[in-house]
């Protein structure tokens, strides 16, 4: 059992098996006795006393965990993507009646915080649900604000990540877009969004035909944005808001989250349940050719 090497070869080797020897069996199994700095015939003598049969067991210990290691990064990544492709925001509340009649608040570009929370503040109030078709740049710094979408009972959508008008790009960095905006949600939240909004309504058939997810447009436009007048935005919806409806508004702006303080209620008041996109097309299907089925 015992090993002295006078030439260079022989020291690495002894060299290495003091290594093994050292990282697993340096109490149990093996003996330094000296390794001197001068490397001589006389002078450098190194003896490593230890039990073969158990350095030749924890080689092979460390080889399994290694082993095991390698397979975890290689196939458990994959069960990962799995796991991310399966997850999804799709779930119907069953507090929802389908014999009433319901609508879908929707709000775009978000989040921003100061808007966004008044609209969750509001909806929580009345037990109300919305759709919020979020801008993956935009999550950076509002993640907060991002959880407690889904955190309240409302649903996150897919808006692109950079809002790019996907008929103004090539295809393939369209779908680009949707996909990065997915990877930032699903890091942030847990959750894959299952409802797409294209930036300003644009698709065409190639993203019809890749992107298997509704497209969501809407049959109640605020134009909030242009023209940023709360009692304009309420007026629009009060006056024409029907069973089915998918309103179009923008988390962006203050004059929305004012508005949306007043409707939000008043729509309960008139009997409305106010659902989200997902939970909309569960019970209503398509509306009025809004939303597109693809899958």
């Amino acid at each position: 059992d015992g090993i002295r090497d006078r030439d260079v070869t022989g020291f690495r080797r002894v060299l290495f098996r003091s290594i093994v020897v050292k990282i697993g069996l340096y109490n149990g199994v093996g003996q330094y006795i000296c390794i001197k700095k001068k490397y001589g015939a006389d002078v450098c003598t190194m003896i490593i006393k230890f039990k073969r049969p158990a350095a030749i067991f924890c080689g092979i210990i460390l080889m399994v965990f290694g082993l095991l290691f390698l397979l975890y990064a290689v196939f458990g990544m994959n069960g990962d993507e799995e796991i991310r492709a399966k997850k999804t925001i799709a779930q119907h509340d069953t507090s929802v009646d389908p014999e009433k009649p319901m609508i879908a608040l929707t709000y775009d570009d978000g989040p921003y915080t100061p808007v966004t929370g008044r609209i969750l503040e509001s909806l929580k109030a009345v037990g109300g649900r919305a759709t919020f078709f979020v801008v993956g740049s935009r999550i950076d710094g509002r993640e907060e604000i991002t959880k407690k979408i889904t955190e309240y009972g409302c649903e996150i959508g897919n808006h692109t990540y950079g809002h790019v008008v996907l008929t103004k790009t090539d295809n393939e960095n369209a779908l680009r877009e949707l996909a990065k905006n997915d990877e930032v949600i699903f890091d942030t939240v847990g959750i894959k969004p299952s409802v797409v909004r294209p930036p300003c309504g644009c698709y065409n058939d190639f993203i019809r035909q890749n992107e298997k997810r509704p497209l969501v447009m809407w049959t109640i436009d605020t134009r909030d944005w242009s023209h940023q007048n709360k009692d304009r935005t309420v007026n629009t919806v009060l006056s024409s808001v029907k069973d089915g409806d998918i309103v179009l508004m923008h988390d962006l702006f203050v004059p929305t989250a004012e508005a949306s303080e007043i409707l939000i209620p008043e729509l309960v008041n008139r009997g409305f349940q106010l659902v989200t996109v997902s939970e909309l097309i569960n019970y209503r299907g398509e509306i009025n050719g809004t939303v597109l089925n693809n899958g």
